[in-house]
């Protein structure tokens, strides 16, 4: 898909953009270098939700999550951190998982 008959645009204002959206984050001290790691989206009104997962066998915790309630309706917070895997952790990776999503909720 070329630039030039693309339906995609850049729009100001990033994710916010979107009226009925809101979005902010930390550095939560996942990247050593300090840099912003933790990011919360918020829509005040229920959002659908569609994403694409990684067919490997071996997944992250929070991908497990994700798949099990992406189909369950609509959203209304999105969080998302970036600097580690969250592979590999086993049982209290999920509980971990659980744990972030409830306090994002």
């Amino acid at each position: 898909m070329s630039a030039e008959n693309s339906d995609i645009r850049q729009v100001d204002g990033g994710v916010c953009a979107a009226r009925g959206y809101r979005a902010a984050g930390v550095a939560a001290g996942i990247k050593e270098s300090g840099e912003q790691d933790v990011a919360l989206i918020v829509s005040e009104a229920p959002a659908t939700a569609a994403a694409v997962f990684t067919r490997n066998q071996v997944v992250a915790a929070p991908v497990l999550l994700s798949r099990e309630r992406l189909g369950g309706g609509p959203i209304h917070v999105l969080a998302v951190n970036a600097g580690n895997a969250n592979c590999c952790t086993g049982h209290q990776g999920l509980a971990d998982a659980r744990r972030m999503a409830e306090v994002a909720a």
